[in-house]
């Protein structure tokens, strides 16, 4: 049986309550909530939107994300940033996308539920700054910040809505101080949260919503029942063609790395991640980058394989502490510890960048930046630069309100005679947990709550010094700028349009970077596969294969090539942001290129490509470095002129088999 694609978008003026309800007109250009977010921000700039995917109602797992798009002053361009899980309880409210747009006279919550066949909309005040001062659980216990204003949100609207069918997203202090805040949620379940905490976390779109929107919350919900895609024979037919298997013995083959790997005795993106940096080890705000090989290896060994991941093992994969974000889904993705989630690149930036390797200083300073409500691998990023310019002398930490030197031991070690794994564990983690409130509540420190890049330029202009050259982060625009996600691969480091997630390729392969170019378009045309779809990146073996085909065969009327909707989206975007891209600005983003190609030359590759790059860096270091940024950028300006027809498919029909 097929159906008519029927969307409908809910626009809401803040400064005056008003609202509407309306179909989306142009369905060929709007299949998803980039598509509608991307559509929204040309239209009126002021534009906050978020909404969920076409199959967002069926049984696929993994196909309900909560998609945020909007302007971000920490990029200073549009972004795109996803929750896990969410869109399960936001398909209640009986509609596909919302737009906020205006703002309200004072800081409130948006209340959206879905009762008696009506939708309802309403705006209510909240203050919210009492609330993360202090707000006690249900079981006494002291919250903070965000997990305050969630937990008194609960308290005051659950009550509206019926069983578990409504959940909660709420900003905390990082949002109101800094460009950088997130937003977080946790799942409702039997009446209360569970442990889990999802976040749309990259580009600072909390930031955006409380301080241009003056919203610190949104609460939403309801009885929608959709009788859409709820068919699980269809379902599985579409896995069966394609893959011979059903729909859940297909996500289990494929998403074996965020669920469990036998082979390694571990799982989830901590786990496999961690186990597998080895000499790509980065630590220490990426000073590792510049010691031997066999002192990242000894690094690696000792903190990590034989403390940090064999704690992680012991505690949460051999007892099985495995939980989902919010909706059914088997692959259980979510690693968790008592209260706490085990996430890489959050425990990592705030982790072995900060030089903390234990598990219990690591849980202690995760949870505060989650409390606080920032961005873990933004954070992790700028606060490890601070550590570093304070331990290293070019700051004085007093005149930022921080402690004295004396306080704090943070350096690089790679052995326990020189490092005491567990204790300056714990004293650097309490260090970068001072560092982090001194951000946000220190008048002194005020010159970090506007991101590490344009403190980075103050402080150097300031004191004639170079700190800007110890920080790691891509630059966009004036002000704008990201902490890359924890690979070292160019990559991440790449002249793209939205940098920050997964919009490029990251694989460590050595390829030159006019390839390197045209692969970063790829990648950002297949993840937009996921995110404009709402489907979780993690099922992406599947998803990049047959979404265009389910959607095909079950509705009526779609005839749409996926991959060049997706690929025209991709280049829409980075016409508009291509005149923002700056190249690097700090001498070590520079030297974890040149260090990437060393390596592959350490690792015996002797590909005429590597020789000659390495040629050029050795005999002109800066021109090296323009030509190579250059030709990365000449991949992606030839990539998106070759147009989507250059783009190969994800599986060939031989793959697909063998997948079988």
């Amino acid at each position: 049986m097929t159906y008519p694609i029927i969307q409908r978008e809910l626009t809401i003026h803040l400064h005056n309550k008003n609202w509407y309800l309306r179909p989306i007109e142009d369905e060929e250009k709007i299949l998803g909530p980039v598509d509608y977010g991307w559509h929204r921000y040309n239209l009126y700039p002021d534009s906050f939107t978020f909404g969920e995917g076409l199959l967002a109602g069926s049984s696929i797992p993994g196909s309900r994300r909560l998609v945020f798009c909007s302007w971000s002053s920490q990029w200073d361009g549009f972004f795109v940033s996803s929750m896990g899980g969410a869109a399960y309880t936001f398909h209640g409210v009986g509609v596909n996308y919302v737009a906020l747009r205006g703002m309200a006279h004072e800081p409130s919550v948006v209340l959206l539920n879905h009762k008696a066949g009506e939708i309802q909309v309403r705006i209510e005040p909240v203050n919210a700054e009492p609330l993360w001062a202090g707000y006690a659980s249900p079981d006494g216990r002291p919250l903070l910040g965000f997990f305050a204003l969630q937990q008194a949100l609960f308290d005051r609207y659950a009550g509206e809505y019926t069983k578990d069918n409504f959940r909660i997203c709420a900003v905390g202090p990082a949002a109101k101080y800094t460009r950088e805040g997130a937003i977080g949620s946790s799942p409702v379940r039997n009446r209360e949260f569970t442990a889990v905490v999802d976040w749309a976390g990259r580009g600072g779109l909390g930031s955006r919503l409380l301080q241009r929107h003056n919203i610190v919350g949104i609460v939403f919900g309801g009885e929608w029942d959709d009788p859409d895609l709820r068919d699980s024979k269809e379902i599985d037919s579409y896995f069966l063609e394609h893959f011979g298997k059903k729909t859940i013995q297909t996500d289990l083959a494929v998403t074996e790395k965020y669920r469990y790997v036998p082979e390694f005795e571990t799982g989830g993106t901590f786990g496999v991640n961690m186990r597998d940096l080895n000499e790509r080890i980065l630590s220490f705000n990426y000073t590792s980058i510049y010691q031997p090989v066999e002192s990242r290896l000894k690094q690696h060994e000792n903190f990590i394989l034989n403390h940090y991941l064999k704690q992680f093992n012991e505690e949460t994969i051999k007892t099985k502490k495995f939980q989902h974000c919010g909706e059914p889904c088997p692959v259980v993705c979510k690693k968790m510890h008592g209260q706490y989630k085990k996430d890489y690149e959050p425990y990592h930036a705030l982790g072995p960048q900060v030089g903390v390797f234990d598990q219990r200083a690591a849980e202690l300073l995760n949870d505060f930046v989650d409390a606080m409500g920032f961005d873990s691998i933004q954070s992790g990023g700028t606060v490890a630069w601070i550590m570093e310019l304070v331990h290293d002398g070019l700051i004085d930490p007093t005149e930022f309100g921080l402690p004295p030197l004396n306080e704090m031991r943070f350096g690089w070690a790679d052995d326990p005679s020189r490092f005491d794994v567990v204790a300056d564990s714990m004293k650097n983690a309490q260090y970068a947990m001072k560092v982090v409130q001194a951000i946000l509540f220190e008048p002194k420190a005020e010159v970090f709550r506007k991101s590490i890049r344009v403190a980075a330029k103050e402080i150097d202009k300031k004191h004639g010094i170079r700190s800007i050259d110890r920080a790691v982060f891509i630059g966009h625009g004036d002000e704008g700028c990201m902490v890359p996600n924890q690979y070292w691969v160019p990559g991440m480091l790449s002249p793209m349009p939205m940098i920050g997630k997964y919009f490029v390729h990251y694989g460590v392969e050595f390829m030159t970077p006019e390839k390197l170019g045209r692969k970063n378009v790829e990648r950002m045309t297949y993840e937009l596969f996921s995110e404009n779809s709402g489907i979780c990146r993690f099922h992406r073996k599947w998803s990049e294969t047959i979404t265009d085909e389910i959607l095909r065969a079950h509705y009526a009327g779609f005839d749409v090539d996926y991959k060049e909707h997706q690929f025209r989206l991709a280049r829409e975007i980075y016409e508009r942001e291509a005149p923002k891209i700056v190249f690097w600005e700090s001498r070590r983003v520079m030297d974890m290129v040149m260090g990437y190609l060393v390596q592959w030359e350490s690792d015996g590759l002797s590909s005429p490509e590597l020789m000659e790059w390495l040629g050029r860096f050795r005999a002109d270091r800066t021109t090296a470095l323009r030509e190579y940024w250059n030709a990365v950028r000449n991949g992606i300006n030839s990539a998106f002129k070759d147009g989507a027809g250059a783009i190969p498919d994800v599986l060939t029909p031989g793959q697909q088999k063998r997948l079988q």
